[in-house]
């Protein structure tokens, strides 16, 4: 005789208190992550010249300095050849221009103080030994991107990500329109949702990751302009903050991949790209949500109602009561099990 074993709520999932104490966890350490960062400072008991000391202090502060590469992403940049006149300015010869896709070099970095309160930049840069020249700091960083592919990653994230929004959203909101006008029923993560946690535990990681990344915005800008000069997805060799932002990244993908796999064993392939599509839709808003409330405090209060809302949402429509007497795998409901096939009544 098959037996059903029901299984006790406080054992198959988190209760309340547990729920508020995850959270709070979670809170704490991305506040307390945010708090403090180390910040280099210059030694004055090191015996430098005052040029080698204006070297250090500037690749401290601007992130970069002499053989930085970048990579030109404006339709052209203007290099002045030559220069006099510190304090007055550039005095305009002959020029020549970089063009987009080249890789430059920086060669040179000079200080045009035009007061006391305010001093400017130049920068000489190369292309090769024909293509060289002086071209205003603010100027330069408008028009290029580092080498590094992390870093154009994050440039093209975050100056498109608007448009890529729209596109996502519209593929999503057109298929969905399509899948309810034939069956009136769409499968989407917090609602409609597979027997999977993998999707809710996509959102609320990529929520905490929202969190951390707009904390870092308010707390140590610093941190993240070091991060795109000098970018890693190695978060041992970061600082706490930057570290445990990269670290949420990892999870995220491997996250991700889990979710793709249950939706490939568990819906057809039409579902599953419509489902997929309409999660791309909620990661984007979920994203934008925490990243910019965080910047007006609202986000550290909204993420810890967010991961309250969402796991007990999926436990009360998906933790499994009941577990077959035959395989002994978790049933949500009484009869054939979806698993062996036996019935349990």
């Amino acid at each position: 005789m098959r037996r059903i074993l029901n299984l006790n709520r406080k054992v198959m999932g988190l209760n309340h208190s547990n729920l508020l104490h995850l959270s709070a966890m979670l809170l704490w350490i991305t506040v307390l992550s945010g708090c403090s960062h180390y910040k280099p400072q210059l030694r004055t008991d090191w015996d430098l010249t005052e040029t080698q000391r204006d070297s250090i202090n500037f690749a401290i502060t601007h992130h970069y300095t002499v053989n930085y590469n970048f990579q030109v992403v404006a339709d052209s940049l203007e290099l002045l050849s030559t220069f006099s006149g510190l304090a007055d300015g550039l005095e305009r010869t002959d020029s020549c221009a970089v063009y987009h896709s080249d890789q430059i070099v920086v060669a040179d970095i000079a200080p045009v103080s035009r007061n006391s309160l305010y001093k400017r930049y130049y920068i000489k840069v190369a292309r090769d030994q024909e293509t060289m020249g002086w071209i205003s700091e603010d100027e330069l960083l408008k028009g290029v991107v580092p080498c590094d592919p992390i870093s154009q990653f994050i440039h093209l994230f975050t100056s498109r990500r608007t448009i890529v929004f729209c596109i996502i959203l519209g593929l999503a909101a057109l298929s969905y329109l399509y899948r309810l006008m034939r069956r009136k029923q769409v499968p989407l993560v917090h609602f409609n949702d597979i027997d999977s946690f993998y999707p809710t535990l996509f959102c609320l990681v990529t929520a905490a990751s929202a969190t951390l990344y707009g904390t870092m915005q308010v707390f140590a800008p610093d941190l993240w302009i070091d991060y795109y000069y000098h970018p890693t997805l190695n978060p041992l060799s970061l600082p706490l903050l930057p570290a445990t932002f990269i670290a949420s990244v990892w999870l995220l993908l491997i996250t991700f991949i889990a979710v793709v796999d249950d939706v490939r064993v568990q819906l057809s392939r039409s579902d599953g790209i419509t489902y997929l599509l309409g999660l791309g839709c909620i990661w984007f808003v979920v994203y934008l949500i925490f990243s910019l409330t965080v910047q007006i405090y609202i986000g550290y209060p909204l993420l810890i109602v967010y991961c309250i809302l969402a796991i007990r949402l999926y436990r009360k429509r998906y933790v499994a009561k009941y577990v077959c007497g035959q395989c002994g795998k978790p049933m949500r409901h009484l009869g054939r099990c979806p698993h062996c096939g036996a019935i349990n009544k």
